[in-house]
């Protein structure tokens, strides 16, 4: 007989390669016409990689792939899937941000990713000034996160749960049963919020952008997705109501 749990989990190890294989894709795709150099030449850090799906496909797209992740169950999983693959220009640290970008991660990367990590960090000034840190001059970021005013929460789908101060809000999840404590992911910014971070960071030449594929984005197929992707193309003060913002940041030369 089948052992369902070990079969469905199987199917989400499918589903999570397949959309991995998108993301990476998509990482190269909108990075590529900012980078100095092709992106299969360069070093890519993939900052809170979580089980390094993404991070893996990374790692056959360029040169050589870097994985942090402060969870050390993600981290277990993360390795196993590197060993499983085969790569053999992919590793894997169990680390913090707060403890990455300084000594000799500084200047070593010509591409950092954050993909809806910052949402999960209470210090952003601090994460930003070390993706700044690790890049090299000409290295670029890519910055994916949701837009805390989006009226459907990105993590729980609860309507405005993302508006509510902490307390109503880890009630609201609670009373829903999808969780306990909204407190990991409650760190979502704003348009506003966004445009302060980036500014403080002036040796970065950040500008929101759209994917470079609009057909790999989760939702990209849709009619919807592509009028809303036109109407941020021309009319830019749209970001303020995207869903998400989506930055590439470029590190200026010394």
């Amino acid at each position: 007989m089948t052992d369902l749990p070990e079969y469905e989990r199987s199917l989400r190890m499918v589903e999570r390669r397949r959309l991995a294989t998108g993301f990476a894709k998509q990482i190269a795709l909108t990075t590529g016409p900012a980078l100095d150099l092709p992106f299969r030449d360069a070093r890519v850090v993939d900052l809170g990689c979580g089980y390094g799906y993404t991070a893996l496909e990374l790692a056959g797209l360029c040169r050589e792939v870097v994985g942090i992740e402060p969870n050390a169950a993600l981290a277990a999983e993360a390795t196993r899937l590197a060993e499983e693959g085969g790569a053999d220009n992919f590793t894997f640290r169990v680390q913090g941000i707060g403890d990455f970008g300084h000594g000799e991660d500084a200047g070593a990367f010509d591409v950092a990713v954050l993909d809806n990590v910052l949402e999960h960090l209470d210090d952003q000034p601090d994460a930003l000034e070390r993706i700044a840190s690790c890049l090299r001059p000409g290295g670029v970021a890519y910055i994916l996160v949701p837009n805390r005013w989006w009226p459907i929460e990105a993590h729980y789908s609860l309507p405005f749960l993302a508006w509510l101060p902490l307390p109503l809000a880890n009630r609201y999840l609670r009373l829903s049963g999808r969780g306990d404590d909204y407190t990991d992911a409650s760190y979502a910014p704003g348009y506003l919020r966004m445009r302060r971070l980036l500014a403080q960071r002036p040796e970065l030449d950040a500008r929101f952008t759209v994917p470079g594929d609009v057909s790999l984005a989760e939702g990209g197929g849709s009619a919807l997705y592509t009028l809303g992707v036109a109407a941020l193309r021309r009319f830019p003060p749209l970001w303020a109501i995207s869903k998400a913002f989506l930055v590439v940041a470029v590190k200026k030369p010394v």
